[in-house]
């Protein structure tokens, strides 16, 4: 799966422990009490946890909260709309509530 520097976790899925290395993680989705873990080149991963542990295990700004339901790679980001990012070609909406933040760490980013 992962090589010994690549960093990783361990979530529990379907009375398994499941290996995600971070640097495949593109994004992580919240399904009411379930979080669903989209992962380049793998079918995604269910696991029974909340956002405020997930998003606590999760190197920031490495990987930053952009709504309620939803936690991104940064450096996963294809482009950038008004009110969503572009994600391995899904469109992920950024919240009211998480804007400023984003929006302030991505415009060390922008060449002008």
């Amino acid at each position: 799966m992962s090589n010994q520097n690549e960093p990783f976790i361990y979530v529990k899925s379907e009375h398994r422990l499941v290996q995600v290395v971070l640097s495949k993680l593109l994004y992580v989705e919240c399904m009411k009490d379930y979080l669903k873990l989209h992962i380049q080149d793998q079918r995604p991963v269910m696991t029974l946890l909340s956002m405020k542990t997930m998003e606590e295990h999760l190197p920031s700004p490495q990987f930053m909260r952009i709504h309620r339901s939803f936690i991104v790679q940064t450096s996963k980001i294809e482009f950038i709309n008004k009110g969503s990012v572009w994600i391995a070609g899904n469109n992920i909406p950024i919240s009211d509530g998480y804007r400023d933040r984003f929006l302030s760490y991505i415009e060390s980013y922008i060449l002008s």
